[in-house]
């Protein structure tokens, strides 16, 4: 009697723990159909989720470098639209000093241009204390909460910023600049003359002007000034080294002055007695150039020296108009790197999608065919189970 509750009892749990099996089965199908992934948890495949989770790390890091991405080719391109309005500011400066060298022009035009030449400079500050969209200065190196430029009464422009950059990582082993110290940009344009800025003390009538000083003695500091003498037999020059004089020569336009490794060549009429003066200067600074044309705007016609040192100004503005293009060709290059490095991100996201997928996607006819099969299991083990119920002493009294 015993051996026989026994039995029947293990012949109930038996049928019910089927029953139990082929609902977890059919269960876990319908999950699969309704994720469309094959493996959901690690228990359906222990060493394909090893592989899913590897390819899902590398994802999110791509995503991460893609968003660093999108935030570098934002600020550069703020940056690249700055740059291209600083190049027409400084050309237009260009042409306004060029209007005003005009010996026809009366006072009233040539204080107009003055004016505008202002209005340039005002226009150029803004520009050089641009903000991203972030609130973040531009052009203040990585001291990006300081305003980098202020100007004072007599147009005198300080710089605050540094002379960092910021990077940004975009890639294992890859940086990319996204930012330019102000200094960079605007206070350090070459010199257009070589390694010499000129000052200019000139005769009336007189033309010349410094058209090239270059120095093959990097060491050299000191001081030149080149007087030019009218002689019995033709002009002459005096080159003088920290005030004392060092060579006399007879002068020739053709081949200029050439003395210890300097080469200076100079253009125009030349009277007797011009005298120019040379200063060491590799760069020129934009704002220095501005203040200066503004302070010489106002000067007679007749006054050559003045004109001379407009003609200065209007060779710093052209070479700053040079400079300003060669900055804004870095930041195309620049953003041409964001573009191929995120195009590789997202090759490459697409290949770990695909190799993700042959592990993890579900092939939808082979699942269906599986439901079927463990559904038709269950409705047997079910239908045993109602059986398994019903056996009683009892039906057979």
């Amino acid at each position: 009697m015993i051996s026989s509750r026994i039995a029947s009892f293990h012949n109930y749990q038996s049928v019910a723990n089927d029953t139990m099996r082929q609902q977890v089965k059919v269960a876990h199908n319908q999950e699969q159909l309704a994720t469309g992934k094959r493996v959901n948890t690690a228990a359906d495949d222990p060493v394909a989720s090893i592989s899913i989770q590897n390819f899902h790390q590398q994802q999110v890091e791509l995503k991460q470098y893609q968003d660093t991405i999108n935030l570098a080719r934002n600020r550069l391109t703020r940056e690249e639209t700055a740059v291209n309005e600083i190049e027409q500011i400084a050309d237009e400066a260009k042409r306004r000093v060029m209007l005003m060298i005009n010996g026809s022009l009366s006072a009233d035009d040539r204080e107009a241009h003055r004016q505008d030449l202002h209005s340039n400079f005002e226009a150029l500050l803004e520009v050089a204390n641009i903000r991203d969209e972030s609130g973040n200065y531009l052009f203040s190196g990585t001291l990006v909460s300081n305003r980098p430029f202020f100007v004072d009464r007599d147009n005198q422009v300080t710089y605050t910023g540094d002379s960092s950059q910021r990077y940004a990582i975009v890639a294992p082993s890859v940086k990319v600049q996204t930012s330019d110290a102000g200094d960079r940009v605007f206070m350090e344009v070459e010199n257009p003359y070589g390694d010499y800025s000129p000052s200019y003390d000139l005769k009336m009538g007189s033309t010349v002007q410094l058209a090239s000083a270059l120095n093959s003695n990097g060491a050299d500091n000191a001081s030149y000034q080149v007087r030019f003498v009218q002689g019995a037999t033709g002009l002459n020059y005096e080159l003088s080294q920290d005030g004392k004089v060092v060579n006399t020569a007879a002068y020739n336009a053709k081949t200029g002055i050439d003395w210890n490794g300097m080469a200076l060549r100079f253009e125009g009429d030349i009277k007797d007695g011009d005298t120019i003066a040379l200063k060491r200067q590799e760069t020129v600074n934009i704002f220095d150039s501005f203040k200066r044309g503004l302070k010489l705007a106002n000067a007679p016609v007749s006054d050559a020296s003045a004109t001379a040192e407009l003609n200065k100004v209007a060779e710093e503005f052209s070479a700053s108009f040079k400079h300003f293009n060669r900055v804004r060709s870095e930041l195309g290059t620049r953003l041409k790197t964001l573009d191929r490095q995120d195009s590789m991100h997202q090759d490459f996201n697409l290949e770990l999608e695909k190799a993700r997928g042959t592990l993890e996607d579900l092939d939808y006819s082979s699942a269906v065919i599986d439901l079927n099969e463990n559904m038709m299991a269950l409705k047997a083990s079910q239908q045993a189970f109602q059986k398994t119920k019903q056996l009683s002493l009892f039906n057979y009294i």
